[in-house]
């Protein structure tokens, strides 16, 4: 299997293709990135340094079985809502079609547990326009993944969040499944876990069934 994997250095990206170096059923994985990391680089993996604002300048990069989709940022690094919007949105979307155009089976995103394009929040309304759009493109696979907070150690500090992760990560028990913080090694493992048995049609992984089998 081919596998293109968008965001891959970010926090659920990286763990994500730590899974998939060590999947059987994983041959290549392509790795469109903005810059070539340094460091080494898997057996498996494939960095393409690409211009996502000319997309279609890199089609081969969508050449694959499936593509999964990790790409996101907050409003401090956009630095406003439209560049969020652009990141969160545009790019992902414009991605799907093109990998729609290259005959690509399954399609798989990360979203947010409070996905809705008609939510009052913005964050909450990007993603569901995200759905939405997805959803739009006829996928013969397409796996959504809802997670609520993500824990895991990140590139950038984020105060909140990391004080939020250090007062209740010893006590997850305690939150109900469906708001419950979860690891990013489980979002990555359920990605994953769906890339081997695509769904028909449209499939979406809710925070309670993350929550359930993260044991990271």
């Amino acid at each position: 299997m081919i596998v293109t994997l968008l965001g891959s250095t970010g926090l659920v990206g990286k763990e994500v293709l730590h899974f998939l170096e060590a999947s059987p059923f994983v041959e290549k994985i392509i790795l469109p990135v903005r810059k070539i990391p340094e460091g080494p680089i898997g057996a498996k993996s494939y960095p393409v340094e690409i211009d996502f604002e000319n997309l279609k300048l890199h089609k081969n990069c969508f050449l694959a079985d499936s593509v999964i989709c990790c790409l996101g940022t907050t409003l401090k690094k956009a630095g406003s809502q439209k560049a969020r919007e652009h990141v969160d949105l545009q790019i992902p979307l414009a991605s799907a079609a093109i990998a729609k155009a290259q005959n690509v089976k399954h399609f798989l995103v990360i979203s947010a547990q409070g996905a809705n394009a008609h939510s009052p929040f913005h964050y909450n309304r990007t993603k569901g326009l995200l759905e939405d759009g997805l959803k739009m493109l006829g996928f013969p696979s397409l796996t959504i993944i809802r997670p609520s907070l993500l824990l895991g150690k990140r590139a950038e500090a984020r105060t909140m969040e990391d004080l939020f992760q250090k007062i209740t990560e010893k006590h997850l028990h305690l939150i109900p499944e469906f708001w419950r913080p979860v690891h990013a090694k489980a979002v990555a493992a359920e990605l994953v876990a769906s890339l081997q048995s695509p769904p028909n049609g449209t499939h979406i992984i809710f925070n309670r069934a993350i929550a359930r089998h993260d044991s990271f």
